[in-house]
């Protein structure tokens, strides 16, 4: 799924942006810092999750002085056939998410149909910060991946929410039992699902980083959220006094992660900054390429800057492969020549050219 027409609306400082952006092939949005090239990738990027990517508060997406924000995209389908994506937001909080012509029943309906792929300055949180990072990164493959996932999610999350409340409560054990198994139950099904994915991604890993820069004796390894050998129920049932006097339970899936290691070793201990940078990357570019050969329908890579520590030769390497994958990609620059620096040694591409200043967006002759 692709995006062939963008409206946006008092979005940031992007008061009025209509656009028709190529399907396959580059979109250069460049323009000074502070201009809004990074807001038209945030507004697309919240078409497909209803949040941001740079702040956990939407309230400051609204412009300033307005009553509220909207979006809207015209996403054209494997088909061909074309469907509207909407969604907006008020001062007083109240939001609205429109597929066709009517209201989407849950984001989950708009996130099936434009998945996004983010790499910018804050990509180096997969490695830098906890593990919610990293379940986010196997979870959001296996929404796309695996269509009982989000089921299995959400009943696991429920039972979680509904044990911790009465281990805070201090119940007995007996009255433990009923959602200690329904949370064993769940929590299997969901670290079987997590194990695959994490089979499948690496197969796909493994290629990309040695086309970047090799690594001898990668691993990427998951971690189930309990140790030792045995399963889930019985991890729980060994945890029983832990968890009375913490109040919550301690393992589970909510507490999996994912490492990559060489020689045993992390490899955010042995890596420099811009080593780890290329890795990312590549983590991300697995995901869409998996995505796009398992499920026939490439995500929208939106790309705010190449990372900095990156050398114009990584750059250059990572813009080929996106590339290679011939999704729609958004790439922003603070001047146009850069990004055409980055592709000196590529075969012509369909590209597109966009100038951003004061929050006005223009379209412009490559």
């Amino acid at each position: 799924m692709t995006i062939n027409a963008l409206r946006i609306t008092d979005f940031r400082n992007l008061s009025s942006v209509m656009l028709q952006p190529l399907t396959t092939g580059l979109n250069i949005i460049y323009g000074e810092n502070g201009s809004g090239k990074t807001s038209l990738l945030e507004a697309i990027y919240y078409l497909s999750t209803a949040r941001s990517f740079r702040t956990a508060s939407n309230a400051h997406l609204i412009r300033e002085n307005t009553d509220k924000f909207s979006l809207y995209s015209q996403v054209l389908m494997p088909n061909a056939s074309q469907i509207g994506l909407g969604a907006e937001r008020d001062v007083s909080g109240a939001t609205r998410y429109r597929l066709g012509e009517k209201d989407a029943g849950s984001v989950a309906a708009l996130s099936s149909l434009l998945p996004t792929l983010v790499m910018n300055s804050l990509s180096h949180q997969l490695f830098e910060s906890g593990p919610a990072y990293r379940r986010k990164y196997l979870d959001w493959g296996l929404f796309y991946d695996n269509p009982g996932f989000l089921n299995i999610w959400r009943q696991y999350e429920r039972a979680l929410k509904q044990r911790n409340a009465l281990l805070r409560e201090r119940r007995l054990k007996p009255g433990l039992d009923g959602w200690t198994q329904a949370l064993a139950s769940l929590g299997e099904q969901l670290d079987a699902c997590r194990r695959e994915y994490v089979s499948r991604v690496t197969s796909v890993l493994l290629p990309l980083v040695d086309e970047l820069i090799p690594l001898k004796g990668l691993e990427v390894v998951y971690l189930p959220g309990w140790e030792g050998e045995q399963g889930f129920e019985q991890a729980l049932s060994l945890a029983y006094a832990d968890e009375m006097r913490a109040g919550h339970t301690l393992y589970g899936p909510h507490r999996a992660d994912l490492d990559l290691r060489i020689g045993g070793v992390s490899v955010k201990h042995i890596l420099s900054r811009g080593q780890q940078k290329c890795l990312i990357c590549a983590m991300i570019l697995a995901q869409g390429q998996l995505l796009a050969e398992q499920q026939n329908k490439g995500p929208i890579y939106l790309v705010d800057d190449l990372p900095s520590e990156l050398d114009e030769r990584n750059k250059a390497k990572i813009v080929a492969l996106l590339f290679k994958q011939k999704s729609q990609l958004f790439i922003t620059a603070i001047e146009k020549q850069a990004v055409g620096c980055w592709m000196a040694n590529e075969t012509p591409n369909p590209m597109k050219v966009f100038h951003v200043e004061h929050g006005c967006v223009a379209e412009q002759a490559p």
